[in-house]
C-alpha cells in the first residue's frame, strides 16, 4: 500500500491508509480510531507505517553515501 501511495495515481484505498498512518504517527488519534475514521485495517495501517519507515531509512542512507 505504501508504494502505491507514492505512486503517480494511488488509489483512494492507499490515500485513506497514507492519512490514517500519518495521523497515527503525528500522534493526533490511536490507531483503532484511525482505522474507524478512515475504513481500513489495522494491520495494513501498520505495515504501512513499517513500509514508510523502510523507505525514509534507505533515502537517508542514499544522501549520506552522495
Amino acid at each position: 500500500m505504501f508504494a502505491e501511495s507514492i505512486s503517480g495515481s494511488p488509489s483512494p484505498a492507499a490515500i485513506a491508509t497514507a492519512r490514517a498512518a500519518t495521523d497515527v504517527v503525528d500522534g493526533k488519534i490511536p490507531l483503532s480510531r484511525a482505522c474507524a475514521m478512515y475504513n481500513v485495517r489495522e494491520q495494513t495501517v501498520l505495515q504501512f507505517i513499517i513500509d514508510s519507515t523502510e523507505y525514509d531509512t534507505l533515502m537517508r542512507r542514499k544522501g549520506d553515501e552522495l
